[in-house]
């Protein structure tokens, strides 16, 4: 009896450990891919709460941040930030499934908010022009959308991944922000915060 306990232990494990090795070796190499916002690095700290935003009038050592517009023209984030309207700013990127996710929670909340003077500014860092203008036209998105060529919104915002938002009061001083895809709860609670500033 004693002799036959390992056995029985020894061939379930043995079993297991087969199927552990099948499923590891007949798996596709690396994996099914992922959705993930963790699509850049940067050694670029970012912007903390409570801070003015860089690129607004006032902001200490403040970069002239314009982006480029899908039709050529520039926006400069010192005609929206500071000067009365709050703004949130989306930073994505076409291939960012969490994202193309949470876009119909942002134009519900663009179109609630509108009125109240809010200002959304999606920026992406990634995509050329090209790109970005072929998906905005895709998905008919509300909200101005911006090309940051140079990388200049990137290093000020200290940006790691997308979709990265940033909540900007209408004096130009972060109140909040957020990485990664938010639900419509979340935004809402941000919103408040900069709306009501």
């Amino acid at each position: 009896m004693r002799r036959r306990v390992p056995g029985l232990v020894a061939v379930p494990t043995i079993a297991l450990a087969a199927l552990v090795i099948v499923y590891v070796v007949t798996r596709p190499l690396g994996g099914k891919p992922q959705p993930s916002f963790f699509v850049i690095d940067s050694v670029v700290p970012g912007v903390l709460i409570g801070q003015i935003a860089p690129g607004v009038a006032g902001a200490p050592a403040s970069p002239q941040l314009a982006l480029n517009r899908l039709d050529g023209s520039s926006v400069d984030l010192r005609d929206l930030a500071g000067n009365g309207k709050p703004v949130w700013i989306i930073f994505w990127k076409t291939a960012c499934e969490p994202c193309e996710a949470e876009a119909p929670d942002v134009a519900a909340a663009y179109a609630a908010h509108r009125g109240a003077g809010l200002v959304v500014l999606g920026v992406d860092a990634w995509d050329g022009t090209a790109i970005v203008r072929e998906y905005v036209a895709a998905h008919s998105l509300p909200y101005p959308v911006g090309v940051d060529p140079t990388g200049a919104f990137m290093r000020a915002y200290g940006l790691w991944g997308a979709p990265t938002h940033y909540f900007i009061g209408s004096n130009g001083v972060i109140r909040d922000r957020f990485f990664g895809p938010m639900t419509r709860d979340q935004i809402e609670e941000s919103l408040r915060r900069i709306i009501s500033s």
